[in-house]
């Protein structure tokens, strides 16, 4: 549920979900037929020409459908003529030593991705910004010299938030695209034409501040940790954010609840918030089929998934996902397309809408070792999701289940980072694993011969 108050919107835990966003559709697509949507998740490997038949079947899936969508995960440039920067902000690597730059890819593998059946990619995610402004438009540049249309960041916020559109025979398909994780160098801004200042660029952003919800006696230990460092509280508080100077310190908001442990909610940007739905909205009058890509690694505790095993609450979604992922559909989105969680998430379906809380990758390099950390397999999973249109709405979705190098976790091999349909015990095993992470949006996935159906209804 979202509560409206002067300064911010706050979307409350995932358990206690039960609002309804009022339906506000725009006019029923009218395209007849039947089309087909392929989806994935995050780019974050090199793109390889590759025999691997298993690979090629991927591709198969991808060149067979009308349109196919995977997450741009940084930069492409030519490396040795791009003059541009890194960042002082890295979307992964600061809090590990480094600070600036991340992924980058040639724009040889911009080719192979067109080659292999993409039309779509977001561009807004936590990498998006890794070699600012010239990084982003070196990239937009590179995709869309190939024929890759990329939405969710530009020279800016009205670029950013704006649709791109695709056109396959007589049907048209609208991305937008948006990132809830993301660095906070790479908002995009309106500008002030008054003032004479220009658009900022960046990335189309959901801000998201979580607040750990407490009960009064967690509330009355966290107010007397602030008061020995000196806080200055209002006395009559119900939220406390702890600061040191005037950095807050991370993951330090907690709010006063009535639950007897803890819990999460969120903080959520209106004008962010609003302009995503607006921008949907314009694109649904302008589309036969409108798709919402949102970058968002947030789990709804905070746990994380790099557990062997793979905490099970780590692949509940923030909750303010959910709660952006209806709204967006009743306002004229047809698809939601998450990524940005290194595992797979489960998929609901809303008002006869898919949502996929976690599309995996597309292309993985980090292994089942990483900075230090043994991952759970889990990280290596993928699919690509295929969604069937008839008469121009969903009507049924196909998951394919990938692997990418975990069947050696040899770091050695070239086409290590590369996709491949997943063998029949690893096929199984993710698709368990995507049936009982749905089973909380009450999702039924049928399996047959190691590919998982939802029917739409």
């Amino acid at each position: 549920m979202v509560v409206a108050k002067p300064s911010r919107w706050l979307v409350l835990p995932f358990a206690s979900l039960a609002f309804q966003w009022p339906l506000c559709r725009a006019t029923a697509p009218t395209n007849s037929g039947s089309w087909t949507l392929a989806a994935t998740g995050d780019l974050i490997g090199d793109v390889v020409a590759t025999n691997d038949t298993r690979t090629a079947a991927v591709w198969n899936i991808t060149l067979a459908a009308d349109f196919a969508f995977f997450n741009m995960e940084g930069q492409i440039l030519k490396e040795e003529s791009f003059t541009g920067y890194p960042a002082s902000e890295n979307g992964g690597d600061n809090f590990y030593g480094g600070v600036g730059g991340g992924p980058y890819y040639s724009p040889e593998q911009a080719t192979l991705l067109a080659k292999y059946g993409f039309n779509l990619a977001s561009h807004a995610n936590n990498h998006a910004w890794d070699f600012v402004e010239a990084g982003m438009i070196s990239t937009h540049e590179n995709l869309a010299k190939v024929g890759i249309s990329t939405s969710g960041s530009g020279v800016g916020l009205d670029e950013a938030r704006r649709a791109v559109y695709v056109t396959k025979g007589n049907r048209r398909l609208a991305l937008v695209s948006a990132a809830g994780t993301h660095t906070p160098q790479s908002v995009a801004g309106p500008g002030d034409p008054d003032e004479h200042l220009r658009p900022r660029p960046g990335v189309s952003v959901l801000r998201a501040t979580p607040f750990t919800v407490v009960d009064a006696a967690g509330f009355d230990q966290i107010r007397t940790i602030a008061k020995s460092q000196g806080q200055i509280l209002a006395g009559d508080e119900t939220s406390i954010t702890l600061y040191t100077g005037q950095t807050q310190i991370a993951w330090s908001n907690w709010m006063l609840g009535e639950e007897s442990g803890s819990s999460i909610s969120w903080d959520i940007n209106p004008d962010d918030y609003t302009g995503i739905l607006d921008a949907i909205k314009v694109a649904k009058k302008q589309s036969d089929a409108t798709i919402f890509s949102l970058h968002a690694h947030e789990s709804e505790s905070g746990a994380a998934d790099s557990d062997i095993p793979l905490p099970p609450a780590s692949s509940v979604p923030a909750s303010y996902t959910r709660n952006i992922s209806h709204a967006a559909i009743d306002s004229g989105a047809d698809v939601v397309l998450i990524h940005g969680p290194h595992t797979l998430r489960g998929i609901e379906v809303y008002n006869s809408r898919p949502i996929f809380y976690g599309l995996g990758s597309l292309t993985y390099s980090l292994g089942l070792s990483f900075r230090g950390y043994n991952l759970p397999i889990e990280w290596d999973d993928g699919i690509i999701a295929e969604t069937k249109f008839e008469n121009g709405l969903p009507a049924e979705v196909l998951l394919h289940p990938l692997v990418h190098n975990q069947l050696t976790n040899d770091t050695s091999l070239p086409d290590r980072t590369m996709p491949k349909v997943a063998p029949a015990a690893e096929a199984q095993r993710i698709l368990a694993h995507l049936q009982n992470t749905s089973a909380l949006f009450g999702t039924e996935i049928i399996v047959r011969d190691n590919v998982g159906y939802i029917k739409i209804t």
